[in-house]
């Protein structure tokens, strides 16, 4: 998906295929690989990006309304070194070819000076999504070998000896509650290990489920009401006066392994573009 030195290299939880639907099966792999698109796919946008840590500062974050959800939510992201919150659809994302005063605003300041990740000039993929299914958006490069992996949860730090991990987004989109809007439900995952193949059986069908193993971190679980006028912005939290800018797993996961000596890091901006009418 993203070119090499800087590639987030897809790798799979348990997914599920039944013997029975391997014609649904290879369908939902071809809107997986971006080479399928239908009335009912949802497309997501998200554009990883590269930023000193010293450009998330205060400032940035009086534009960005990180109200949108609820302080619980939030403060087991802040634990954990991540900050979120929604802005305005920024005009240097929009398609337009007119020029923007990007000095006016911190957010279009931002991204108009932040470094791309990945092959495409514009630094944004578009991913077909279907409502009601599973979806996996690997945020983070595999880290290859061992590594210990830290996670604040309920209050308490954990810590877990992984092999080759991954931060993943499990996202499962829903049409709604309002025309116009998704539900996107974000289920942030650790992946580790090599993938497994097993059968899993049901009254339905016989299935062969193919993965890696998954630390489940419910307590970052989100719930985010989309529409295609608001983005969702991930970023790290920037704290001023340290000896590491950053902190936590967000300073694990979030690392730009081209700029690992300027210390940058990477923001994800998440945006829904097309919402079927049905």
């Amino acid at each position: 998906m993203f070119a090499s030195g800087c590639s987030l290299l897809p790798s799979g939880t348990w997914s599920g295929t039944s013997l029975e639907d391997s014609v649904d099966a290879a369908e939902h792999q071809r809107v997986s690989k971006l080479t399928h698109k239908s009335k009912h796919t949802i497309s997501l946008s998200a554009d990883f990006r590269h930023v000193n840590t010293g450009e998330l500062d205060e400032a940035l974050w009086q534009h960005v309304d990180e109200t949108a959800f609820a302080p619980q939510v939030r403060e087991e992201w802040l634990a954990n070194g991540f900050r979120i919150g929604l802005i305005a659809v920024p005009e240097v994302m929009q398609t337009s070819g007119e020029d923007h005063d990007v000095d006016s605003d911190p957010i279009n300041r931002l991204l108009s000076t932040a470094g791309v990740l990945g092959g495409i000039p514009s630094g944004v993929q578009t991913i077909p999504l279907r409502p009601s299914q599973r979806h996996e958006l690997p945020i983070s490069p595999v880290l290859e070998g061992s590594h210990v992996v830290l996670a604040q949860q309920d209050g308490k730090l954990s810590g877990r000896t992984l092999e080759s991990p991954q931060l993943t987004f499990s996202l499962t989109p829903t049409l709604g509650p309002a025309a116009g809007q998704v539900t996107l439900d974000i289920r942030p995952e650790i992946q580790h290990g090599s993938v497994q193949q097993k059968f899993i059986s049901s009254d339905a069908a016989t299935r062969l489920a193919a993965g890696r193993k998954t630390w489940e971190l419910p307590e970052l679980n989100l719930s985010w009401v989309a529409d295609s006028q608001r983005t969702l912005l991930i970023a790290p939290v920037h704290q001023p006066g340290q000896s590491e800018p950053t902190f936590g797993m967000a300073r694990q996961m979030l690392r730009d392994t081209d700029h690992l000596q300027d210390d940058q890091h990477v923001i994800l901006l998440l945006r829904i573009e097309d919402i079927p009418s049905s």
